[in-house]
């Protein structure tokens, strides 16, 4: 377990996402309220999830949101690249009924985690390793997963 490394701008998360991304082997999973524009709309970061989901035929990304409202009104770099890589980048979006926490977090591989405590300010942490806290948010992921559906919004017609 390596020591936290504390988030306290949009800048530095997007840093500590695009680490946490380029370090992970295997599964990316991304719990958001609306996959945010200033960060998951970023070209880096769109960049890091595309590069990682091309790596490796094993590579996964499952995305959690709440709100699917703003990634539908417009352009959204990390949903159109959701749309083209279909069979990697998975977005659900969690029912009204379910009842959850309002978390926004990021864990890859069982062990990095990127964890938001205030979106206003985008205040959080960043832990490289810490498979402890990785594996209770990885099992709050996976229980709300499966309640999750596929927004018919988010779902690109190809004619």
């Amino acid at each position: 377990m390596t020591d936290a490394q504390l988030l306290e701008d949009i800048a530095a998360f997007r840093a500590a996402l695009i680490t946490l991304v380029g370090n992970a082997r295997r599964e990316c999973l991304i719990f958001s309220q609306n996959l945010a524009r200033p960060l998951y709309h970023d070209e880096a970061v769109t960049q890091a999830l595309s590069d990682f989901a091309r790596g490796s035929r094993f590579a996964r990304v499952r995305i959690l949101i709440r709100d699917s409202d703003p990634i539908v009104r417009q352009f959204h770099r990390t949903h159109a690249l959701a749309q083209r890589l279909s069979s990697r980048i998975q977005i659900r979006k969690i029912q009204a009924t379910v009842d959850t926490a309002d978390w926004e977090f990021a864990v890859a591989d069982g062990r990095g985690v990127l964890q938001c405590d205030d979106r206003e300010r985008w205040s959080g942490s960043y832990h490289a390793q810490n498979q402890v806290r990785a594996h209770k948010l990885q099992d709050i992921f996976e229980r709300d997963w499966d309640l999750a559906t596929t927004d018919p919004n988010l779902r690109c017609l190809q004619l």
